[in-house]
């Protein structure tokens, strides 16, 4: 499943003066929901993985509210890989399951579908760039929220 397509020509025509860097979350707990995944291979060993869409709804009890005014959650998102390996596939069944998805005389494949639209807790972590300068927003453990 693939996102809505972005409207190239609108953003070309922005000023640039206008177009600033989104502020960086502060790392907790989020409510969000899966809106979509995509089927992809890793690309050094190839090794195929689901990467779950995450947006982003709203910040959880430990996140003080002062530190997110301003953040439009309706435009924040993040991704979560689920190796599909024999060693790794337990982390994609345990996360169905937390969404309340029954797994039981079911193939993955019947199951992951059905997780698009889920209510989820996402842990927001907060990773350097290689050089230091800046800071990114990662999914760390993604549970869902039913």
């Amino acid at each position: 499943m693939a996102n809505a397509p972005v409207d190239s020509r609108t953003l070309l025509q922005k000023p640039a003066d206008e177009i600033k860097r989104p502020p960086v979350l502060p790392a907790g707990t989020y409510h969000g929901i899966v809106k979509s995944y995509e089927f992809k291979k890793s690309k050094e060993k190839q090794t195929p993985y689901v990467e779950v869409i995450l947006g982003l709804q709203a910040p959880g009890d430990g996140i003080d509210p002062e530190t997110v005014i301003g953040i439009d959650f309706s435009k924040k998102q993040l991704r979560k890989s689920y190796f599909l390996t024999e060693d790794a596939i337990y982390r994609l069944k345990e996360f169905l399951e937390s969404c309340g998805h029954p797994t039981t005389s079911r193939t993955l494949g019947e199951v992951i579908p059905e997780m698009v639209n889920s209510p989820v807790l996402i842990e927001v972590t907060q990773r350097n760039s290689q050089d230091g300068s800046e800071i990114f927003n990662d999914a760390g453990n993604v549970k869902g929220a039913a």
